[in-house]
């Protein structure tokens, strides 16, 4: 996808495994931060029972209103994957699970124990971090924002951000971004600080969240770099500021020189990995890595939040898709942890050939019309049109070319603090 708007550059990749943690502890305490919605919201006492009993086998099921096993439709799974192997998937209770209502409060067993034990050895955070397994980033992003925020409070974003979290969740639920400015390192300190300090001085209640993409930023392609995020974690510590860290791009990073895909090794360290305070919610998403169509992720954070997004997840959506879950477990287990590998590597590797086509093409065509950075992560080339104040005076041209691009504006979150 091509973005046209502002400008930003992506940042040098952060190499090896974290090691380096934030210097200063602000202990969070939740019950401060959490919204009405969050205080009031409990477990609901059907899905409670229900959960209660699921491991039990001597139970009498008069309770959940749960169909029958034997009532159920498929008796088998055969998974074909694209490197020529084959998950056949017959175990009975397997099969019945994936027809059934998700009933553990975490998720699918086997797979919140696989995405619990990816989690430690990806970002191996210094707190009491657990996981919970999601309907993918998006519903996520929407339970933790209610949880958190009051219509009319502010949150701070960057200048431009993903344009689905402006009109889908803070334009609809009436809360005003606060944009910070971005360069080729990601979020400019300085700039945040600037934004809480004129907020503060105003006499309003202080923002109290940060949403951000930190790799392959969507619109901007931007990577924040270690040091901005040691900083930004650190000011987010002295205001007490809860980090929602939206990561979908985490693995889809690669360099356009020669050298080999990363996999796993080399991707940088994550505002998770520095979370001495627990104040970091982290947003996965097996969408981007694997298939969007199992609408499945998961979310790392703080036991009294993480607590609070189950609350909502079981109330709303009854847990995330037994099915999706089951045959994703299937498939990472068949892969295991070599194969999981491989298959991340092809796909830094599709989108860094990508990339350079794009790039290239650009570099061709574009030089005296357009700046911008080559990509390093995710799919977003992002525009700064010279000599153009607004990319819409030509955007019908466009479209009757059949070149399907984005406008800045609508990734613009200053024109969500003005909407209405």
């Amino acid at each position: 996808m091509v973005q046209i708007g502002g400008t930003a550059d992506a940042a040098s990749l952060d190499s090896g495994r974290p090691v380096k943690r934030a210097k200063h502890t602000h202990a969070i305490d939740f019950a401060k931060h959490f919204s009405e919605e969050g205080r009031l919201r409990q477990y609901p006492s059907l899905r409670k029972i229900i959960c209660q009993f699921s491991d039990s086998v001597d139970a009498v099921p008069m309770h959940g209103g749960l169909p029958p096993s034997d009532s159920f439709p498929i008796s088998s799974l055969l998974l074909r994957l694209k490197d020529g192997q084959a998950v056949d998937l017959t175990n009975e209770q397997k099969v019945a699970s994936a027809q059934q209502y998700c009933t553990t409060v975490q998720g699918y067993p086997a797979l919140h124990s696989w995405c619990e034990t990816h989690m430690k050895t990806m970002h191996n955070p210094p707190g009491r971090q657990e996981v919970l397994i999601t309907n993918g980033s998006n519903h996520a992003l929407e339970m933790v924002c209610e949880l958190l925020l009051e219509r009319g409070d502010y949150v701070l974003a960057e200048e431009y951000t993903y344009p689905s979290v402006i009109e889908s969740v803070i334009i609809p639920k009436g809360y005003k971004p606060l944009g910070v400015k971005l360069d080729q390192d990601g979020i400019r300190p300085e700039s945040l600080l600037e934004v809480i300090k004129e907020h503060k001085a105003s006499g309003r209640r202080p923002p109290h969240v940060l949403y951000t993409v930190p790799t392959g930023q969507n619109p901007t392609g931007m990577v924040t770099s270690l040091q901005r995020k040691q900083r930004i974690y650190e000011i987010c510590s002295e205001n007490d500021i809860v980090i929602i860290e939206d990561d979908p791009y985490y693995y889809l990073q690669y360099s356009l020189g020669s050298g080999e895909a990363f996999g796993f090794e080399g991707l940088g360290q994550t505002y998770l990995s520095l979370d001495v305070d627990e104040r970091v919610v982290r947003l996965d998403s097996f969408s981007k890595f694997l298939a969007p169509g199992m609408r499945l992720g998961w979310v790392t954070a703080h036991p009294d939040m993480l607590q609070k997004v189950c609350f909502a997840l079981h109330a709303s959506t009854m847990g995330p898709c037994s099915f999706t879950q089951v045959v994703m477990y299937e498939l990472l287990d068949a892969w295991g942890h070599e194969g999981l590998i491989s298959h991340v590597k092809k796909m830094q590797t599709d989108y860094k050939n990508r990339a350079a086509i794009v790039q290239e093409a650009a570099e061709k065509q574009l030089a005296k019309y357009a700046e911008w950075q080559a990509p390093r992560a995710g799919m977003f080339l992002w525009l700064k049109l010279k000599h153009v104040e607004d990319s819409m005076d030509f955007f019908e041209e466009l479209k009757q070319a059949k070149v399907v691009v984005v406008p800045g504006k609508d990734s613009d979150t200053s024109a969500a603090a003005n909407f209405g």
